[in-house]
C-alpha cells in the first residue's frame, strides 16, 4: 500500500484527500495520469499552498460537467437504424452510434462515457447513461427509429 495525496477527484475520493490505495493503482493509474502524488512529509508541505488553488479548478471543471449534464439531460437523441417489421434491429445501438450523435449535435463525448443499462435492440424510447468525468454524470433519452424507407 502507498499513501497518496489526491490533485483530482476521482472515484470515492476528493482533492485533498490522503489514502492508502494498493501500489500498482498508484503507480500505473493515478500518478501516471497526474490525478495524485505520494504523500512525503515534503510532498504535504509543498501541497498544502497548492490544495486551495487545485480545490478551486477542480470546483470549477466539476461546475462545468454539471452545466454539460444540465443541457444533456433535455437532449433527445434520434438514431436512424435498420430494423425489421417487428420493429427489432439489425444488430443493435452501440455506445459509438450514440457519440457520432452527439458530437453531431455539438457536445463532444467520448463513446468509452457512455453505457446502456440494457442493449438496445429494437425501435422505441430508451435510456443511456453518460459520465462527464469529475463524479458528474447524467441519463440521457435515445429515440430509435427506423431508417427512411422502411416502416
Amino acid at each position: 500500500m502507498v499513501k497518496i495525496i489526491f490533485l483530482e477527484n476521482v472515484e470515492g475520493s476528493k482533492v485533498g484527500d490522503i489514502k492508502n490505495v494498493p501500489d500498482g493503482y498508484a503507480r500505473n493509474f493515478l500518478l501516471k495520469k497526474g490525478l495524485a502524488v505520494i504523500a512525503t512529509d515534503e510532498e504535504m508541505k509543498k501541497i498544502e499552498v497548492r490544495l486551495e488553488k487545485i480545490k478551486k479548478e477542480e470546483q470549477s471543471k466539476v461546475e462545468t460537467a454539471e452545466k454539460m449534464a444540465e443541457k444533456l439531460a433535455t437532449v433527445k437523441v434520434k438514431l436512424e437504424m435498420q430494423a425489421g417489421e417487428e420493429g427489432k434491429l439489425f444488430g443493435s445501438v452501440t455506445n459509438r452510434d450514440v457519440a457520432d450523435k452527439l458530437s453531431e449535435m455539438g457536445y463532444e463525448i467520448d463513446k468509452a462515457n457512455i453505457e446502456f443499462p440494457e442493449t438496445i435492440r429494437e425501435k422505441g424510447e430508451h435510456i443511456a447513461h453518460v459520465k462527464l468525468g469529475h463524479g458528474v454524470s447524467t441519463d440521457i433519452t435515445i429515440e430509435v427509429v427506423p431508417a427512411i424507407g422502411e416502416k
